[in-house]
C-alpha cells in the first residue's frame, strides 16, 4: 500500500510540517482542520464556536472530496474546543453536518487556541469501493 497526500486550495493550507490529509488504500486520515481564511489565515467569526464549527466542517467536506471520500463515510471524528461549557451550540452546528448515522467522537477542551478560535476537527473516514 502507498500513501498518497491530499491537498484543496478549498481548504486552509497546513501552517506546519503535516498534510490537509492522507489517504491509504481506502481510509483517509484529516488533520485537525480550523476556522481560517484562506486568504490571510486570520480566524473566522471569532469567539463564535457554531459558526466556526459549520466553517470547520465545510473545510472538511472539501478534504474529503478531494480524497474521493465524503461525510457520509467518517467513521471517527476527534474535537477539541476552548469551551465546554459552549458545547450545546458546538454539537447543533455538528449535528447539521451528521444527521444520519452519524460516526463515532470524541470531545476534548484544550486551554489554549489562537485568539478567537473556538474548535478544531479530525477525522477518519473511508472510500467506498467502485462496484461498477
Amino acid at each position: 500500500m502507498k500513501k498518497e497526500i491530499i491537498r484543496t486550495d478549498k481548504a486552509p493550507n497546513p501552517s506546519g510540517a503535516y498534510s490537509q490529509a492522507v489517504k491509504l488504500g481506502n481510509m483517509v486520515y484529516v488533520a485537525g482542520t480550523c476556522p481560517f481564511e484562506l486568504e490571510t489565515g486570520k480566524v473566522l467569526a471569532p469567539g463564535d464556536i457554531g459558526a466556526q464549527t459549520r466553517i470547520v466542517l465545510s473545510y472538511m467536506q472539501e478534504i474529503l472530496k478531494a480524497a474521493g471520500s465524503s461525510m457520509d463515510n467518517v467513521v471517527k471524528v476527534t474535537a477539541f474546543v476552548d469551551d465546554l461549557d459552549q458545547f450545546q451550540i458546538y454539537n447543533q452546528a455538528y449535528g447539521e453536518f451528521f444527521q444520519h448515522e452519524p460516526p463515532a467522537r470524541s470531545t476534548f477542551e484544550i486551554g489554549k487556541f489562537p485568539v478567537g478560535m473556538c474548535v478544531e476537527i479530525e477525522c477518519i473516514a473511508f472510500i467506498e469501493e467502485d462496484h461498477s
